[in-house]
């Protein structure tokens, strides 16, 4: 049986249902990026522990390369948002 609840199909609904509530009821935008805040993070801490066990256990840099990854996307967001931040009136 195919596997239909990935992290891809998640991510893709999640997407969707950001740019329906921006359309039609744009002042709960802000609300729903911060309860996407909130899911991701306990998600995210999850991931990082069990990565950590598993590279304690066989010995490899999973833990990491995530933390580098991170990181990086990290300074990617900061510069992007400098780069685009608008002085709204």
């Amino acid at each position: 049986m195919k596997k239909y609840i990935t992290p891809t199909s998640i991510i893709f609904l999640w997407g969707l249902i950001l740019l329906a509530i921006s359309k039609w009821y744009y002042e709960y935008t802000r609300y729903f990026l911060y309860l996407s805040i909130v899911v991701i993070m306990p998600i995210m801490i999850v991931n990082l522990i069990k990565q950590r066990k598993e590279d304690k256990r066989n010995n490899t840099n999973i833990f990491k390369n995530s933390i580098l990854r991170m990181l990086f996307i990290a300074v990617v967001m900061g510069s992007l948002f400098f780069l685009t931040q608008q002085n709204h009136i």
